[in-house]
């Protein structure tokens, strides 16, 4: 049977959650991919989450996606991260088994009902009058057209792959894997915009060869708690594992100085942009040459096996060069490589010619989503890819698309930033690139997102019976601390705890956003106090209850900025906007607002170089010229 409603190329992090968003909503899916085998393959680190990246991956969790409830059982390592920072920039950070957590997507795959998995090569996507009608494909060594209403692309590092080793060239998307030429034709040929990214690994070393002793663990935290929310505890199979800490050294930095000149990077050969927030070692040692050591950790890959990944020395340097340099690493001195590291250049397409849905500016129907964007990460992917798989899903029913606002997720902010502001390197989500991170926090991503994912039918009834369970308990929580009140009288008992008295009534809510107060010596100081209150048990109910009275000044703040940048979002542009001809503005602003087309104020407010004066004359053409109504 060829006849589909969506198309999803690529079965890595960012195809996963699209190939599954849109069975699980119902749609005849099909998932194609080149090898079925390499399903949730992991090519760089074992790691999901980390900061901001442990935001994403729980939003794609809070809205029905996969990538936390694998992680879950995948896990061999887990801990919490930025907890010297407030809440806003705190998440937790996993390792998984790199042979499990695949075969667990692949497993989960294979039995999603309205979800066909087939192994071809994709030679172009067909239309017909502007339209996505489907896909050609090699299958068997036969041509076959596959019929769908919505194709979405989620190809990686696999358009135009090129592998550099030193001065060695290898065509391929990644280690093992065959690159695709065919669909950068076809993008090419639509009319998008082609650039050349770089990216890259590090050395995978023998774990028998290390000395332990010389390199500091970071042990597992298990009361980090589980990355999804369906999830009471995490499942792995085995105790979980430490990773450990050693760094570089002026040797080893002595060694990178000889030999930059067979760096791939940097003798000229590779052409692509490598990532600004996670650069290659050679970078790193060239751009911060005062810096006498930078961090290495040394992360297990898998639980039966030797392979560790060396995080931070991602390189392009020749294999003898990088043996040579990590064995000036204190604990690595007689340490073997069982792969060297590798950089990877491939085609991205600039998202910029994306709407706020992901879909294609240039073809109705065409959806554009991870690394394929010109992003960095698996998490940056999963979260494109769901939403992707949402819009595929609604654009195959004739269904209003759903929208990812930046006042209510990182994926809002990622994605508004990628199709308003482009990319010039590649995109890495950081928690400083969200103006509401207070209200962005991990711990909350189902509050904010879940129902989302109810109303576009990907949160199920036994996920959404416990989110139901654990807001309602929130809110009985915050009723009996809003409603239960300390009197001067008791100021006897805030003495004895060690803070301030009372000049008049206050409620138990308001006490904990005194300093030295929390939720269990506030609910303490009640009992003294012979005030009969019950709060849940739940670990969760607390955890927010407590932020909630700890930031309540700083979260009303923000949700006041929020209330006024809705009224510039909420100002609708027609589609067919004519910027060229509006007078008063400056060209580059006209110029750059009809390359972009931005659907709202809001977005075009955000347009780099876009200034104030032009979004008020913007607003006054559109109350005057189109009717469209709103305050500001």
């Amino acid at each position: 049977m060829n006849d589909f409603d969506v198309i999803v190329v690529g079965a890595g992090h960012a195809g996963i959650e699209a190939a599954l968003a849109a069975a699980r909503m119902g749609l005849r899916t099909a998932c194609v991919t080149m090898r079925l085998d390499r399903i949730g393959h992991l090519p760089c680190n074992c790691s999901i989450g980390g900061p901001a990246k442990g935001h994403i991956a729980r939003e794609v969790d809070a809205l029905g996606g996969q990538m936390a409830v694998t992680t879950d059982y995948a896990l061999t390592h887990i801990r919490r991260v930025g907890t010297g920072k407030g809440p806003a920039v705190q998440t937790i950070r996993a390792h998984v088994c790199k042979t499990l957590y695949p075969q667990i997507m692949q497993k989960v795959m294979g039995e999603q009902a309205n979800l066909s998995l087939i192994e071809g090569v994709v030679l172009t996507v067909l239309s017909l009058g502007g339209k996505v009608t489907g896909l050609r494909m090699m299958l068997g060594g036969q041509v076959v057209d596959l019929n769908a209403r919505s194709v979405v692309l989620t190809t990686g590092t696999f358009l135009n792959g090129l592998c550099h080793e030193g001065s060695k060239k290898t065509v391929a998307a990644r280690s093992g894997d065959q690159a695709s030429t065919d669909l950068s034709t076809f993008l090419r040929d639509l009319g998008v915009n082609l650039r050349r990214f770089k990216t890259g690994t590090t050395p995978r070393v023998k774990s028998s060869t290390i000395d332990f002793t010389k390199t500091p663990p970071l042990e597992s935290e298990p009361e980090a708690g589980p990355v999804s929310f369906v999830h009471d505890r995490t499942y792995p199979v085995h105790a979980l594992l430490p990773c450990w800490q050693t760094k570089t050294t002026a040797e080893m930095h002595a060694v990178i100085h000889e030999n930059l000149h067979q760096s791939a990077m940097y003798s000229g050969q590779i052409e692509g942009v490598g990532p600004r927030y996670c650069p290659s070692i050679e970078d790193k040692i060239v751009r911060f040459a005062d810096k006498l050591s930078h961090p290495i950790f040394l992360e297990q890959e898998e639980w039966d096996s030797e392979s560790i990944y060396v995080q931070g020395v991602s390189t392009s340097l020749p294999a003898d060069v990088q043996i040579k340099m990590l064995r000036h690493v204190p604990g690595l001195e007689n340490v073997e490589m069982i792969r060297p590291g590798y950089a990877v250049e491939y085609d991205m397409a600039d998202p910029l010619q994306l709407t706020t849905h992901l879909m294609s500016k240039l073809l109705e129907g065409l959806f554009l989503a991870g690394q394929l964007n010109g992003t960095s990460g698996y998490e940056e992917a999963a979260g494109q890819g769901i939403v992707a798989g949402i819009n595929a899903a609604r654009w195959a029913q004739e269904e209003v698309p759903a929208d990812f606002a930046r006042s209510n997720s990182f994926i809002g902010v990622m994605i508004d930033d990628l199709v308003t502001k482009g990319v010039d390197d590649p995109y890495r989500m950081l928690t400083a690139r969200a103006e509401h991170r207070l209200l962005l926090r991990h711990d909350n991503a189902d509050q904010r997102l879940t129902p989302q994912g109810r109303e576009v039918g990907l949160c199920d009834d036994r996920r959404w019976t416990r989110f139901i369970d654990k807001y309602e308990k929130i809110q009985m929580g915050r009723s009996v601390l809003e409603n239960a009140f300390l009197y001067p009288a008791h100021n006897e008992f805030l003495t004895d705890a060690g803070t301030a008295e009372l000049p008049g009534k206050i409620s138990l809510f308001d006490m904990m956003k005194r300093p030295e107060m929390n939720l269990q010596k506030v609910l303490d100081l009640a009992q003294a106090s012979g005030i009969g209150v019950s709060i849940s048990d739940d670990v969760q109910v607390r955890e927010q209850l407590e932020l909630a009275g700890a930031y309540d000044g700083y979260i009303q703040k923000q949700e006041k900025l929020v209330e006024q940048s809705k009224r510039l979002e909420e100002m609708r542009i027609p589609a067919q906007y004519d910027f060229m001809n509006m007078k008063g503005l400056s060209y580059e602003s006209r110029e750059k607002m009809n390359r972009i087309r931005p659907t709202t104020v809001g977005q075009a407010s955000r347009i780099p170089g876009v200034r104030p004066s032009d979004i008020a004359l913007l607003i006054g053409h559109l109350r005057t010229g189109q009717r469209i109504h709103a305050t500001v």
